[in-house]
């Protein structure tokens, strides 16, 4: 009896124990011109939803907009079931109101690319391919296109939002130098010709093909490489140009992992930064700004995110709390600059100019 107790306790421990993945039901309203289309939306809403709670407990809040591309070229995966409560049908739109049951596991893949991509502080990312060798063929410049489009399509799944092809003023830039193979034809030992020592080869009417890139990340600004790898793709089947094409594409896929890699090891380092949400009535002004927070005693970098109606965003890399900041700012700006606080959250810094 004592190791049927045993058994009983260990299996006890053990379902205890037992990892249980986390899920949120939320019930949420959907709309298209079509109930399949109606549905989807209504699952990228409870995506975003849950997202935004868990960022919100994250203290995250402000970066939601960093995410919801990523939310909706992977709300399928994110979501285990749906269920329609109620349709309306207005016109030529479908209304639905659904509970959606949505997986919530803080450690889940889609979670931890998010929390890359925002404490990088949704970086700017410059993919550019170059070819080894390249003669100026047709075949190399569309390799290297391909190859380019299907590393930002695999970054972009992985939640990077601002992927471009332009390598200028971005975060970081991403080099690879490629090599296309052409297609050779597989053949096996010829086993039932034993008189041959060196054996013949027979032809089995498969080829293969192989793409190989050497690629480095560097940061735009101080050049410093952060990251290299050595990343190949191949593939096997009937001779046609689809070989290399497929070879290709999976290449790019196995460099979007290695990025990834990279850019996982890259966020977690020690990363201090303040977003300065500033509201303007002139356009000059954003200038002087600029430049007094680079005089500021505590700011290692500043970089400028954007600037549309009346509303500039700086990112701003100091130790300095955003109150803190704010307080040493004002004590840098001249009278010509009307400084006011309008508010601020743990990483976030809101004035007017």
């Amino acid at each position: 009896m004592k190791w049927k107790k045993f058994l009983i306790g260990a299996l006890t421990i053990f379902t205890l124990s037992a990892p249980v993945a986390n899920a949120e039901v939320v019930t949420v309203q959907g709309m298209g011109m079509t109930e399949d289309a109606a549905i989807q939306d209504a699952k990228r809403n409870a995506v975003e939803k849950v997202v935004g709670t868990y960022l919100q407990a994250e203290s995250r809040m402000q970066d939601l907009e960093l995410v919801f591309d990523a939310v909706n070229t992977r709300t399928q995966g994110y979501v285990k079931s749906c269920k329609v409560i109620s349709k309306k049908i207005k016109g030529d739109t479908v209304n639905i109101v659904a509970q959606v049951d949505v997986s919530s596991e803080p450690g889940s893949e889609f979670m931890k690319d998010i929390e890359v991509v925002m404490n990088l502080r949704d970086p700017r990312l410059a993919v550019v391919v170059e070819h080894y060798g390249d003669d100026g063929g047709e075949n190399f410049k569309r390799y290297t296109a391909m190859c380019t489009a299907a590393i930002r399509e695999e970054l972009a799944k992985r939640g990077f939002t601002h992927v471009v092809d332009n390598p200028q003023n971005v975060d970081y830039i991403i080099v690879g130098n490629l090599t296309v193979g052409k297609s050779k034809a597989v053949t096996i030992p010829n086993w039932n010709d034993i008189s041959n020592p060196q054996m013949t080869q027979v032809e089995t009417g498969l080829s293969k093909s192989e793409a190989i890139m050497d690629c480095k990340i560097k940061k735009f600004d101080t050049d410093e490489i952060i990251g290299e790898f050595h990343s190949t793709g191949s593939n096997l089947g009937a001779a046609s140009g689809e070989l290399d094409n497929q070879a290709v594409v999976k290449l790019a896929g196995n460099a979007a992992q290695e990025v990834r890699t990279i850019f996982n090891r890259e966020a977690s380092k020690v990363f201090s930064s303040v977003k300065v949400i500033a509201q303007v009535n002139d356009g000059e002004k954003i200038l002087d700004l600029e430049e007094y927070l680079r005089q500021t005693q505590g700011v290692t970098g500043v970089y400028m995110r954007s600037f549309s109606g009346g509303k500039c965003v700086i990112d701003v890399s100091t130790g300095l709390s955003p109150q803190n900041l704010y307080r040493v700012l004002s004590a840098v700006v001249k009278n010509d600059l009307n400084l006011k606080l309008q508010g601020f959250s743990s990483t976030v810094l809101e004035i007017s100019v």
